[in-house]
């Protein structure tokens, strides 16, 4: 990858881990693509080093090819001395000793690196089967110690599946996963991607504190700066080998804003919609129930692009599931077109589902590792027997270039593509069936600023140009001001307001409230605390 910064030249103490000449590439013949050239870095005993810059430079392939964790149609060439043994030479028998034991890694979607079938004490514990001798009553109360040490000390963690956590818990639980064996070097890939600014500084503290109380170096992979500013001892900054694409700024005007709202013809309209789930935790009473929405009201202007905004547990994605058909609402109404929704029978829904795409936070768990960037976007299309083979393929070719991603690259894998761009991946998915309503739930969290906004350009676009209704789902209140013409704010299962996004009064009053937010506050912190 060119463009490879150092700050400051040399490491304080010898080098753990030096890393010289690292190139990466994928593909064969003439569909070779590079995504690392010419790497070279040192991580010392102890530092935290920083890799950062925006989706697809390269990051996660290094940390992937580190330990040898890429797919077979991935290129390695170079050196990676680890304690004066190059990682890149090793058998796959004497890598197995070394993952998790004297190097971890966190990955960037902690979901997916935990089993849903075990507990999360077994999981843990099976690290420490897997590189020590300790009997099992010891590992237990190692895995105590660890979970003790990220702060979730209680049984409850101990014994909790995966789907129990929150996501801020499964980054803890990743975290104490790789930490268990007290490893030299912990490779962190987007350790706080997706998360909201309260958790992201949680994490980054806790990082933080068990760096200096272990003693584990840290390469520290992120596209938010300010993540690296706030840990990283140097930084490497990398850059893309081609130009990303560019985006023309979309950004409503009034105008635009106007004109959506000049006939204020309802494509969606939510009616006192309730919904209420039964606790199934290990302590929770059987019949404990929690009320996640309370009489919610909602319009959805047709061609509009809408936010719904609130912090974490307001009831926001619980709302989308709900509207997009993916969960039923326990009473209340949702009219699309005339129809309410939740009288219809299951067969008479088949048909409106096509129409409610929904864009999951966590892209690379709605993406099959098995299937190409062109069959991913295409599933749709063949599923439906929507056109010839060479006409979806034409409609996936020009799906990609709207979603800022190459054509040329569609022959890769899903699993071959950095995080920012399996989230553009889902987006050209979601888009196939030219959808009356697209929903983006927290899509935009995990993105670099320039991807974020290119992606936000794009959703402008598409109302634009093809009057695609969209909701985006985001805790962030001034990220989605920027692009929506109307916004609602949802405060523990209700809209607490509902108005148009314009320069008025009003408007001005909502900043205010912006402002005051505990976002805002946090924010705040972070930059302080850089």
């Amino acid at each position: 990858m060119d463009g490879v910064s150092l700050v400051p030249a040399c490491s304080p103490t010898p080098a753990l881990l030096e890393v010289r000449d690292l190139s990466v590439s994928y593909g064969a013949g003439d569909r070779v693509t590079a995504a690392v050239q010419g790497l070279n870095f040192e991580v010392s005993a102890g530092e935290v080093l920083g890799i950062q810059g925006r989706s697809g430079c390269g990051k996660t392939s290094v940390a992937l090819a580190l330990l040898k964790l890429l797919p077979r149609s991935a290129k390695v060439s170079g050196s990676a001395s680890f304690r004066g043994r190059d990682l890149l030479n090793l058998e796959d028998s004497q890598l197995r000793k070394l993952r998790g034991n004297e190097i971890s890694i966190i990955y960037q979607e902690p979901a997916l690196a935990l089993s849903p079938l075990l507990r999360v004490g077994d999981q843990i514990s099976e690290v420490l089967r897997a590189h020590t001798t300790l009997r099992s009553s010891e590992r237990r109360q190692q895995v105590r110690e660890i979970l003790n040490q990220v702060q979730l000390g209680t049984e409850r963690y101990y014994r909790a599946y995966q789907h129990e956590l929150s996501g801020g818990e499964c980054h803890r639980v990743v975290l104490a996963q790789a930490l268990v064996c007290r490893p030299a070097l912990v490779i962190a890939d987007e350790p706080t991607a997706g998360l909201d600014c309260a958790l992201k500084n949680e994490i980054l503290d806790l990082i933080d504190r068990l760096r200096r109380e272990i003693g584990t170096a840290f390469l520290l992979i992120s596209h938010d700066q300010s993540v690296t500013d706030r840990l990283a001892d140097r930084t490497i900054s990398l850059s893309a080998t081609q130009a990303c694409k560019a985006f023309v700024r979309a950004f409503p005007t009034p105008e635009d804003r106007t004109s959506v709202f000049s006939e204020r013809v309802q494509l969606i309209s939510v009616r006192n919609l309730s919904k209420r789930y039964k606790l199934r935790g290990l302590f929770s009473h059987p019949r404990a129930e929690k009320q996640a929405l309370h009489s919610v009201d909602l319009d959805i202007a047709k061609g509009s692009l809408s936010a719904l905004v609130g912090p974490s547990g307001s009831g926001k994605s619980t709302l989308a599931r709900c509207i997009a058909l993916l969960e039923p609402p326990d009473t209340g109404e949702i009219c699309f077109e005339g129809k309410d929704l939740t009288q219809l029978h299951a067969t008479e829904l088949r048909t409106f589902r096509p129409r409610f795409q929904y864009v999951f936070q966590d892209a690379a768990a709605a993406l099959n590792p098995r299937l190409s960037a062109i069959e991913t976007i295409a599933e749709p299309l063949a599923i439906h027997k929507n056109g010839t083979r060479e006409e979806r393929k034409k409609r996936v070719e020009t799906l990609m270039e709207q979603t800022g991603l190459d054509p040329l690259a569609g022959h890769r894998s899903c699993h071959e593509f950095s995080g920012g761009q399996k989230q553009r991946l889902v987006i050209a998915r979601a888009l196939a069936l030219e959808p009356s309503l697209l929903i983006f739930d927290e899509s935009l969290s995990g993105l670099d600023p320039e991807t974020r906004d290119g992606i936000l350009d794009l959703l402008v676009s598409l109302r634009r140009k093809l009057g695609i209704t969209q909701l985006v789902i985001s805790h962030d209140l001034e990220l989605v001001s920027r692009v929506a013409d109307s916004i609602a704010v949802m405060r523990g299962g209700r809209i607490a307001k509902q108005q148009r996004n314009e320069d008025s009064g009003s408007n001005a009053s909502m900043r205010r409230e912006q402002l005051l937010s505990r976002q805002a506050q946090n924010q705040l912190a972070l930059s302080e605390a850089k």
